[in-house]
């Protein structure tokens, strides 16, 4: 069982209701709660670069006061979620980190919660993608749609595997999820590659192992061309609460230049996503 998880908070976006449902996760596991707020660096404003003179003091001013009312505001919303809280927690603010001092907050927790992956936005935000986040920070990355309900915690979780590593991890990262949830679908997308690998029943094996761990888990093997498509087909059908899946199974440079199921689900998932790498 998870003992901390740390959650991401953005300056300029809509984190609420990752907050709640990071303290509701908190609350579940008795877990301890970080979160991270990030203020939003000056050079993420298109228009910073153009002021000069009287300008660039004024400007520079803004953004200081403007950062310290949205921080203090954070601050006092987590106060006012935590305060009658039966788990730790504690705030934290992060300025100017980027790369590994960034990871550092989620490499010192067993699981992070993220916003929407960066395919998804219209803007870029401190954090950069977060799917570099998750490749870099090595710990299980949970990414929330912004108008998820915070109290909505998983209960139909669907399964990507494939018998590669990467979803071998996913699944480890996700089995407090997984026992926890009412219905478990395991996902096999089966191809002549992975029939060789898994043999005649492909996910059989998988299936029976999270069985053994009390998971309740049901296999479907799917057909199609498009594994990411068949995983959201099935999310949809199911009206599931989080998909499972291991991030960048191809060799990661023909995962970027030819897509795959994990660039089709981080463009197109309108559900919490736990990806592990």
């Amino acid at each position: 069982m998870p003992k901390d998880l740390v959650v991401f908070l953005e300056e300029r976006q809509a984190w609420a209701g990752r907050l709640a449902f990071a303290a509701a996760l908190a609350r579940h596991w008795q877990a301890h709660l970080i979160a991270t707020y990030v203020v939003r660096p000056l050079a993420l404003d298109p228009h910073a670069g153009f002021a000069a003179g009287p300008a660039l003091t004024q400007m520079l001013a803004e953004h200081e006061a403007t950062a310290a009312a949205a921080l203090d505001s954070a601050r006092a919303e987590f106060a006012a979620l935590t305060q009658r809280r039966s788990f730790s927690a504690e705030f934290r603010s992060s300025r100017d980190e980027s790369g590994e001092a960034l990871m550092l907050h989620a490499r010192h927790a067993d699981f992070a919660v993220l916003g929407p992956p960066q395919r998804q936005r219209n803007d870029v935000s401190a954090l950069g993608l977060s799917e570099q986040m998750l490749l870099a920070c090595g710990r299980p990355c949970l990414l929330l749609p912004d108008s998820w309900p915070g109290e909505r915690l998983p209960q139909r979780i669907v399964v990507g595997w494939n018998g590669g590593r990467e979803a071998t991890r996913a699944i480890a990262d996700a089995m407090p999820l997984l026992a926890a949830a009412a219905s478990v679908q395991l996902v096999v997308v089966p191809e002549a590659k992975t029939r060789t690998l898994l043999g005649a029943d492909p996910g059989a094996d998988m299936a029976t192992h999270l069985a053994r761990h009390g998971v309740p888990v049901a296999l479907e093997q799917c057909k199609g061309d498009d594994a990411g498509a068949v995983l959201l087909a099935r999310c949809a059908a199911l009206d599931a609460d989080l998909l499972v899946m291991g991030a960048m199974g191809r060799a990661r440079i023909s995962e970027i230049v030819f897509g795959g199921a994990t660039r089709t689900v981080l463009e197109q998932a309108p559900l919490p996503l736990l990806l592990s790498s």
